[in-house]
């Protein structure tokens, strides 16, 4: 079943027409089970709702719009923008009284230009099921009475695009998630892919590999096999290290300074321990002994580590992680601790709200340490560096 609404205008003359009749064939064929009659406040607009309505097949359709008068008019039928909240309102009314699966037609094909492009924006702005027009063999311009027939606009089509659009614009500013959710209420196939997309890639900045892989294995195996052999790497892999600074440099892209900066600093952490896991098979949980047997005897270090050892395991933060490395006189601590402005800029992110306080990240800031991070591992883990890139992320949802 169906709830309609009809703008009523006093018609144009024509030999063969008739507008009343044409607006009550429109609505025996659509066959409502309530309709609303919306006429200007003209002295010929009123009785022309009143002839469609006693000349309907089923007259008790029609519904009133109050019990001291039968339709909200329009005063001004010239103003698009008084078109517009009438018919909104007769929209919102409508609205409350549709029963479970029925759907809300709007027919603007009567009034004047103004009331027609009215309604039919005020059908947009509720995204009501569906916006008809009464279309039929023309004479003199105008539709000859007894050939009228109803053509429907997709409005769910035009809604689509629109919101596809927003999705799309979503998506490029890394709002992942909220671009599936504008189309999340699309069933149509198009939808399938794009939203997809837009959760995969949301997956995947969190680093949730194997949600990630099975939203890309509704549109890609390629993408599906790359997330997959993420999800299955070794945590303190070379893979995992890459693809994780490669979420800092699009939280760079995005804007996001205070998060790419925490991303980094996470990076810097991870570089540090696939360094020991891959050239010196020091791996998790760090036991005490490895690591003791790992630095010289007798230094600092090994009197920290035993102090901070919790039943013969270490907990290894960023800090012990390179100073555990540079102990070792490892080449790529070395490197790390040389380069002050590199150390100094990670630790910008114990001021920011990622770390103990409040400061902002300047953009530069991030972006130096992006590029100094970027030269130590290309010089002392090549094998991270490469994999550090966002060029297999999908760069549209369209």
């Amino acid at each position: 079943m169906t709830l309609l609404i009809l703008t009523v205008g006093t018609g144009t003359a024509g030999k063969h027409s008739d507008v009343a009749a044409g607006l009550a064939r429109t609505i025996d064929l659509c066959a409502p089970r309530l309709f609303w009659l919306v006429p200007s406040a003209s002295e010929k607009s009123r009785p022309v709702a009143d002839l469609i309505r006693e000349s309907i097949k089923n007259p008790s359709a029609f519904r009133h719009w109050s019990a001291n008068a039968p339709y909200l008019t329009i005063t001004d039928p010239d103003d698009i923008h008084q078109c517009r909240a009438v018919l909104r309102e007769v929209i919102a009314e409508a609205r409350r009284q549709l029963r479970p699966g029925e759907r809300l037609i709007v027919n603007p094909t009567s009034g004047t230009k103004q009331m027609s492009a009215g309604a039919t924006l005020a059908a947009l702005d509720a995204e009501v099921d569906q916006v008809d027009f009464t279309c039929g063999e023309r004479v003199d311009g105008v539709v000859k009475t007894g050939t009228e027939v109803v053509q429907s606009f997709d409005l769910q089509g035009f809604l689509f695009q629109r919101d596809l659009r927003i999705a799309e614009e979503l998506f490029l500013h890394g709002a992942f998630y909220a671009a599936a959710q504008v189309l999340r209420g699309y069933t149509r196939p198009e939808a399938m892919r794009p939203r997809e997309t837009a959760l995969c890639l949301h997956e995947w900045q969190r680093m949730n590999y194997a949600k990630a892989a099975a939203h890309a294995a509704k549109f890609s195996d390629d993408l599906r096999s790359h997330l997959r052999k993420l999800a299955e790497a070794d945590p303190f892999s070379v893979s995992v290290l890459g693809d994780l600074l490669a979420g800092a440099d699009e939280l760079l892209s995005w804007g996001d300074g205070e998060e790419a900066l925490a991303r980094y600093y996470r990076g810097a952490e991870q570089a540090a321990k696939v360094r020991l896991a891959e050239a010196y098979d020091i791996r998790p949980p760090y036991r005490l002994e490895a690591l003791l047997n790992f630095v010289p005897s007798g230094c600092r270090l090994a009197s920290d580590l035993r102090g901070q050892a919790r039943k013969d395991t270490v907990l290894l933060t960023a800090q012990k992680a390179w100073d555990t490395l540079a102990a070792a006189q490892d080449p790529m601590a070395e490197a790390y601790f040389v380069d002050h402005k590199l150390h100094d800029g990670l630790q910008r992110r114990n001021e920011s709200m990622y770390g103990h306080g409040k400061e902002p990240v300047e953009m530069a800031r991030a972006q130096d340490v992006a590029n100094r991070l970027r030269i130590l591992l290309r010089e002392h883990l090549p094998a991270a560096s490469s994999c550090w890139s966002t060029v297999r992320r999908p760069r549209t949802l369209l």
